[in-house]
């Protein structure tokens, strides 16, 4: 059986041969062949990346896309879209792999950059940066507008359409038994 994900894994060792090589990645993929479970998720998740080679590095841009059904979080109106995230992620090749050509294996370039993705194995592997993307993107939280005004939290009326005589104070019930405390002066 083919590999689903095979266009997200790519050679790194022969794009780090030659600085400013670029390989384009321009493909979809259905959410459980990149182990994405989100009641959001509503259709397949794109990808239009550009990952190209530089000083010992290489440099991943581009946008993931994944389209997302949901409710608004204030009054709960039904929504749907496409989100849309800017990637631009560093991969470095972990020490094993960042040998000097000709060196004993003891011998590695540099430390390592923490905030990179590590390329192992001499493989580029855009799966995990792919997964986090889609997942930090569908755990935001969505509303139908800015001025959403929400539900009422006594009624449950829709204040957008309407409005209610709900008594909507916030009280304090800790300090519940002050309130018929009278000072004398």
């Amino acid at each position: 059986m083919a590999d689903p994900l095979r266009a997200l894994r790519l050679a790194a060792r022969a794009i780090l041969r030659q600085p400013g090589l670029q390989r384009a990645v321009e493909a979809a993929f259905e959410p459980v062949d990149l182990d994405v479970i989100h009641d959001q998720v509503a259709g397949p998740i794109e990808v239009d990346l550009v990952a190209e080679s530089g000083d010992a590095a290489i440099d991943v841009t581009g946008v993931v896309r994944v389209p997302w059904a949901g409710s608004c979080r204030r009054c709960l109106t039904e929504l749907a879209g496409v989100s849309t995230s800017a990637v631009d992620e560093r991969y470095r090749p972990t020490l094993v792999d960042a040998r000097v050509p000709g060196a004993p294996p003891e011998v590695a370039l540099g430390g390592q950059d923490d905030e990179a993705y590590p390329i192992d194995d001499g493989r580029l592997d855009l799966v995990p940066m792919t997964r986090e993307t889609v997942l930090l993107d569908l755990d935001a939280e969505r509303i139908c507008r800015p001025d959403c005004a929400g539900l009422c939290p006594v009624c449950g009326i829709d204040l957008n359409l309407g409005s209610c005589e709900c008594d909507t104070t916030v009280r304090d019930h800790r300090w519940a038994a002050l309130d018929g405390l009278v000072l004398d002066d």
